[in-house]
Formats: structure tokens, sequence, C-alpha cells
């Protein structure tokens, strides 16, 4: 049923635009002609056009019910790419879309952004009955879903739950959790002094660092846990002592329980190193990033998305996630969403790939998605 032809040059359309976080305009633009020829009611860009400093904000697109008692859903995608996305050249070969160049392919979200595109043109020249359907293509995905986080809830109020085409696997792939994360940052402070000449004058902020970093638990914590010591930025010369040092880190859980304790022992770990530094000090700056989502067997979410993948003859494999999305901060915003598989493999690299079966049965499903709708009237 997908329109193959049409799907491949839509994809490739979107990967070849630039959209580096904080860049989309082009593709935001690029999606408005696209919806309006889909005969969305209402086309609205939120956020006066600008997030957190971007050139574009969120884009959200209502297609009005045309059938009473069926759920109000979302559908969702990020524009954004992770850097190294300029100039993507894609090429198909073997089934298999890669990158041309030293880029990555921009799979992670535009197969995503295609998908819905596709789901929607089906939706039209079928004419099925349907809710209303709530397209959001968010900005800012990769640098700290920075746009779904800044979103303007009076445009999504009112929706019932939705789907964030965001996830690796094939169609019939979803997430049902995701982690809550903190983001901290430890800076540890010393005294300079040269290193030659004066050591014992000085106190080696990254000294202090590499203590707190032994005693910090780091890793896999447990199936549903991890923290990362990511980042280290200090000194300034061989032959000076460093008087700062930072660390980044970040923590994730699915427990938020157990993600407070995994903070509070990193900071603890910090202090401990910290004081055998009497000279020294120690600065925290912690964040909570975003919070967890979890969609049960039992809700709706799931439920269609089942209906919808029995109709379409995909296997469903649904669990946990490790990382964040744009779900997440739906959940939190007002609407639960389930991840959804696309595809995508090796994403935020340059051997990024995708198939393109993988990218018509995501289009196809997303369909079905809608068309499964009349199964949930009065849901």
């Amino acid at each position: 049923m997908v329109n193959e032809d049409r799907m491949r040059h839509t994809f490739e359309d979107l990967v070849k635009i630039d959209a580096p976080s904080k860049g989309e305009r082009e593709v935001c633009d690029y999606l408005k002609k696209k919806l309006r020829a889909l005969g969305a009611a209402k086309i609205t860009e939120d956020n006066n056009g600008s997030v957190n400093g971007g050139n574009s904000g969120n884009l959200i697109a209502v297609f009005n019910a045309n059938t009473e008692g069926l759920p109000s859903i979302a559908l969702t995608a990020h524009m954004d790419c992770v850097e190294n996305c300029r100039g993507i050249e894609p090429v198909l070969e073997d089934g298999v879309y890669r990158s041309k160049g030293d880029t990555v392919l921009g799979g992670d979200d535009k197969a995503g952004v295609a998908a819905i595109l596709e789901g929607l043109a089906l939706m039209k020249e079928t004419y099925i009955p349907h809710g209303k359907v709530t397209v959001i293509f968010t900005v800012q995905e990769e640098i700290g879903l920075c746009g779904s986080s800044s979103i303007e809830e009076k445009y999504i109020s009112g929706i019932d739950f939705g789907y964030t085409l965001d996830g690796d696997g094939a169609a019939g792939s979803a997430y049902t959790a995701g982690p809550s994360e903190y983001t901290l940052d430890f800076t540890c402070k010393g005294i300079a002094a040269h290193a030659g000449m004066a050591p014992e004058k000085g106190t080696n902020a990254i000294a202090m660092a590499g203590l707190g970093i032994s005693l910090c638990p780091t890793g896999r914590i447990d199936d549903e846990t991890t923290c990362n010591i990511g980042l280290i930025e200090g000194g300034t010369a061989v032959n000076i002592v460093p008087d700062r040092c930072v660390v980044h880190c970040e923590a994730r859980s699915r427990n938020d329980e157990k993600l407070e304790a995994l903070v509070a022992k990193m900071e603890a770990a910090l202090k401990e190193a910290a004081a055998k530094f009497p000279e020294g000090s120690l600065e925290i700056k912690k964040e909570k990033t975003y919070d967890s989502f979890c969609i049960k067997d039992t809700d709706p979410a799931l439920q269609l998305f089942r209906a919808a993948c029995a109709e379409a003859g995909y296997r469903v494999t649904a669990g946990p996630s490790g990382g964040g999305s744009d779900a997440n901060w739906f959940g939190t915003k007002g609407f639960p969403s389930l991840l959804v598989g696309v595809g995508m493999t090796d994403f935020h690299t340059n051997r990024e790939s995708l198939k393109v079966k993988d990218l018509y049965e995501a289009g196809d499903l997303v369909y079905h998605i809608i068309e499964a709708e009349s199964h949930f009237a009065g849901h």
C-alpha cells in the first residue's frame, strides 16, 4: 500500500537538507509545505519560531477527526540530526541506505519524519475513519530534548496518547519505558603553581578530580540504572599545577529511587576526594534533565499499537529503553507516548544505515495505527 517511490523521494529530500540542532529552519519550511499539501487543518510553529536560541520552533499540525468517538492521537518525530550532518548524500545500494561521504545518514530521525508523512498521505488517499491526529515535529532533540521540553502545552492539550517515531528496530518494535536522567558537573578547584619550581605551593585540581572519579560508581549499575563519567576539562599547561578541573557526568534509571541514591553516591565520592585537598574546594551543579516514562500493557497506546501490528502482519517486540527521547517529555507535558522503531541502525555514527524495507514498513505501520483507531471507538 505504501507508495515506495514517494517515500524514497521524501526521505532523500529530507536527509539532504542540513538540519543540525538549532538549525532546523529549512527542514521546518519543507515540512510546512508537505503538511499543507496533505490538508492539515492548522499548522503552527510554537515559541515564536525559536526554541533555545535556534532558528525554528516546534512544528505542530492538526488533522481534524472525521469520525466521532475515536481517540485523539499524536504522531511525533524530531527534525534535527547529530552534528556531522551537513552535506549528506544518501546512497541506496542492495536495499540499504548509507551516506556517501563522511557524514551520518540522518535516518535519526528523518526516517521517523518520512514515515509519518507517508502514513498521513495514505490516510488521506484511503478516506479511512480517524480521530483527531496531531503531528509534532520537534527541534533540538539531539542536544537534550530541548524542543519537547519547551513545547507550548496549549498545542497538545486534549491528546489521549501518542507515538514517537524515533527508535531502532524494525516495524513492530516499541519501547514501553525510558529512564529519568540527571546531568552533573563537578568543578574541582585547586591552587596554581609552577610545576617545576614550586609544586608544593599548588593544589592539583586534576588529582582531586581523579581521586573522586576512582571513588565514583560508573557504568551499568543494574538492569535499569547506568552512570557515565563522560568528559573531563582541566589544566592549562604541563608546567603549571592545575587549579581547575571539571568532570561532566550523567546518571540514568527507570527507577527514581535508585536514581536519587546513585546521584547521592556520586556527590559523596567527589566530596570525599575534595576533603583530602583542604586548600581546594568543590562545586557541584546538578540538573534533572527529564523524567522517566512508562507505558503499561493495559494502556490504550500499546493496545492500539498491538492491533495495528496484527493487522499489518508485524511481530510486536516491546520492552524498556536505556535512552531518553521526546517520549519522556510528552509524558511529563500531558500525554503518554510510545517510542516506536523505524529501522535505523548505528545512528550517531558515520556507519549509520537504514534498510529501505524498514523505511517502507515504518510508513505502513503509521497508516495502520491510524486505521486501527476505528477499533477504539469510545475507549
